[in-house]
């Protein structure tokens, strides 16, 4: 299917839910009074605290089946998160899974069971949910235009008015992961779209929103708040990369070299790692991660600038995304760099959610349908308990 024919059967799937939508949507938004959605904003972002990602389940890569989902995480996998100490998680929703002809065809109440059921799941084990827009495909690219933008505001209509029973205290909508849109105050401008949009039919609900690009520090401290006091603000934390992402097939190109690099390092380590390294940029770039001082205190001194803008602003901040590719990072450099991040944002008093459960990154594997913990010491890092 050509990209121009992806676009048409969207928006008219889109048409056909808004139309069956439109007559129970209030027709002007409303929200909470600003001190008392700042209040409240500050209130449940304290209860997101000690999260992870659900990577992989109904969002973020590969099957969404029904058998891929139904096995992928159980109810096995919230009884070991809630005997660790997990308080909340974060539920992945590709939009392609609804789009792809899924809520115009017949078995459209089936697939909103399997989203209920796996929602249901986490909530009734007690955790908090922040439910995130994650795409793939060329789906964020769409953004770039007006039709892209409709269509998005489009798609939060109806999960809100879908998702607006699930109670407003445990239960939060985070507009998308990474946008890549790559101007500030245009993600800004359609934020603040999509945030009326659902004003419209979940007044109560506090929304995540982001900077722009890929939710980094940098996209954090450089956008401006909603005109909605009622929002928590989130950034991702993978710096530095040389050290996260070593190995990683995916992204850059110098990821691919990087091996056996430790954390934290000194800058001799990195000297002796330079010569085995294929291309001027990729030992130039690990040149810089040996002379920028990452270590415990360099890591709690750059989550500062995160609770400074907050501050700045009087906006509640969570860091919902950090950690290292379990792949072929070395395990103890692994054990330690979680240890730090999770250690320097509960200073800076931000909440967070590591990446991710089972994936790659993940603090579990599976066997079998049994939830295996591989490394007793990730566990410790995080502040959590074996279960």
């Amino acid at each position: 299917m050509n990209h121009r024919m992806k676009i048409h059967l969207f928006a008219v799937c889109i048409a056909a839910l808004l139309v069956e939508s439109s007559a129970q949507t209030p027709s002007a938004p409303s929200m909470l009074p600003p001190d008392t959605g700042r209040a409240v904003a500050v209130r449940r972002a304290a209860t997101l605290t000690r999260g992870v990602n659900l990577s992989g389940w109904f969002g973020g890569w590969g099957d969404y089946s029904q058998e891929h989902t139904s096995t992928y995480v159980t109810a096995a996998d919230f009884t070991a998160m809630q005997a660790m100490g997990i308080r909340y998680v974060r539920f992945p929703l590709d939009p392609t899974l609804l789009t792809r002809g899924g809520l115009l065809s017949p078995k459209k109440d089936e697939l909103w069971k399997r989203i209920d059921d796996a929602l249901d799941l986490a909530m009734n084990a007690g955790l908090f949910v922040d439910f995130v827009v994650f795409p793939r495909d060329d789906y964020k690219q769409q953004l770039a235009t007006q039709n892209g933008v409709d269509q998005f505001v489009m798609l939060w209509q109806i999960l809100a008015k879908h998702l607006a029973s699930r109670d407003p205290d445990r239960f939060f909508f985070e507009l998308m992961n990474e946008s890549e849109v790559q101007d500030p105050y245009r993600w800004i401008g359609i934020q603040s779209a999509v945030t009326q949009a659902i004003r419209r039919i979940a007044p109560q609900h506090t929304i995540l929103a982001s900077g722009a690009h890929y939710d980094s520090l940098p996209d954090l401290i450089e956008t401006q708040p909603l005109p909605d006091a009622n929002v928590i603000y989130t950034f991702h934390f993978y710096e530095p990369y040389q050290f996260t992402h070593q190995g990683a097939p995916w992204g850059s190109v110098e990821w691919n070299y990087y091996k056996n690099v430790p954390y934290p390092a000194t800058p001799e380590q990195i000297a002796t790692l330079e010569a085995s390294i294929p291309g001027d940029k990729a030992r130039y770039q690990l040149y810089l991660y040996g002379q920028s001082g990452w270590n415990a205190k360099g890591i709690s001194e750059r989550l500062a600038f995160a609770a400074f803008w907050g501050r700045e602003h009087d906006v509640p901040v969570i860091c919902n995304e950090f950690g290292a590719f379990r792949d072929t990072t070395p395990t103890e450099s692994r054990t330690r760099y979680l240890h730090d991040v999770r250690t320097g944002l509960e200073q800076q008093g931000i909440g967070w959610a590591m990446w991710d459960w089972s994936g790659n990154f993940g603090l579990v594997t599976h066997s079998n349908g049994i939830v295996v913990l591989p490394d007793r010491e990730n566990v410790g890092a995080l502040g959590l308990k074996m279960p």
